[in-house]
């Protein structure tokens, strides 16, 4: 893809994600990608209801994340790298069956698919490999 295609799209991703219905009325303050509890607000372009639930928290000490989705916790590590670069890996998570397990599945699928980031005041907007924006995390 060539390199004005992709800041055309990190752009409107950056546009669109600043309108979201989270934002209205909120004053935007810088929020440390670390040790921040990031809550899931939107995933593949629809809003989600999460409860305080689906959540990760990345622990800059050890590059391992951890998180929560409707009833499992889950665990991994992650990588930071250049231009916002991002991979979470080695995803694992406890079995407990759960009423919404398919819409914890995706969560679970969606973080196994984040390969950049930007942080937008209290957003935390995650991309894939074609730097299409698949979820949008609040700081709580």
């Amino acid at each position: 893809m060539k390199t004005w295609k992709v800041i055309l799209l990190v752009a409107l991703a950056v546009g669109l994600a600043s309108c979201c219905a989270c934002r209205k009325g909120k004053k935007v303050v810088d929020k440390p990608l670390m040790a921040t509890k990031w809550t899931l607000v939107e995933l593949n372009g629809q809003q989600v209801q999460t409860d305080d639930n689906y959540y990760i928290i990345l622990n800059g000490q050890e590059d391992r994340f951890n998180g929560r989705g409707d009833c499992n916790s889950l665990m991994g590590s992650y990588k930071l790298g250049e231009n916002g670069k991002m991979q979470l890996t080695g995803i694992a998570s406890t079995r407990a069956f759960c009423p919404d397990q398919a819409g914890e599945d995706k969560f679970f699928k969606t973080l196994g698919d984040v390969a950049g980031y930007d942080v937008d005041g209290d957003l935390l907007m995650l991309f894939n490999g074609n730097s299409e924006l698949i979820a949008v995390m609040a700081a709580k």
